[in-house]
């Protein structure tokens, strides 16, 4: 999806049905041909962590806050962020080709759970206990580990693994988990890449039409 994707409000679209997945779909358009990208600031990076629900109002407003302070830290966490998707595409999008992902790319993210896992904490919830994440205000890094389980956790559940696509626009490279009942859909949204591909196959059989006469 390239410049479609943008709303009024928000550049963001979250259609890809898991979070790590979304966070894949930052960039827009085909990895190596002119993409689009979304990120292009750790405070953008914020905001995608906002609107996909990986940080309350008050945490966004500390990152942020702390991100001002520190300009270079930010910059790099947000090359972090980046090498991170990157990571996730190059493994989910070998996956939805039915490809091996390369084994550096599993090491990659094998090393981000390394050091994120261990941040886990069980606490108190109103139905027994849930999974929290002991971090710093001051960490820069800390929306990191949640994506990087959420890869995990995809990665080790195969009735969804198998449903992971790649949407089939000429211009696109979304990923998302196809949740139809039928294993048939084909593009990131419908309304969009799917719209682009109807009109250009009607056109295309005008085109045969008219030559035939």
């Amino acid at each position: 999806m390239g410049a479609a994707a943008n709303t009024a409000s928000s550049p963001f679209r979250f259609v890809g049905g898991d979070l790590c997945l979304d966070f894949t779909n930052t960039l827009g358009g085909k990895r190596g041909a002119a993409p689009r990208e979304y990120l292009n600031s750790y405070t953008d990076f914020v905001s995608w962590c906002r609107q996909a629900g990986l940080l309350d109002i008050s945490k966004a407003q500390a990152l942020a806050r702390t991100a001002a302070r520190r300009s270079q830290d930010s910059a790099a966490a947000l090359r972090r962020a980046i090498a991170l998707r990157e990571t996730i595409y190059r493994i989910f999008g070998a996956l939805a080709l039915e490809e091996s992902p390369h084994a550096s790319d599993l090491d990659q993210l094998n090393a981000h759970l390394s050091s994120s896992l261990g941040r886990l904490r069980l606490v108190p919830s109103r139905k027994g206990f849930t999974w929290s994440w002991a971090e710093k205000d001051e960490s820069l890094d800390q929306p990191l580990g949640p994506i990087a389980r959420s890869a995990a956790d995809l990665l080790t559940s195969p009735h969804l693994l198998e449903r992971v696509r790649q949407c089939e626009g000429d211009t696109c490279g979304w990923l998302f988990v196809d949740s139809t009942k039928n294993h048939s859909r084909r593009w990131c949204v419908m309304s969009d890449c799917g719209n682009v591909a109807k009109v250009r196959r009607f056109r295309l059989k005008q085109r045969r039409a008219r030559s035939t006469k």
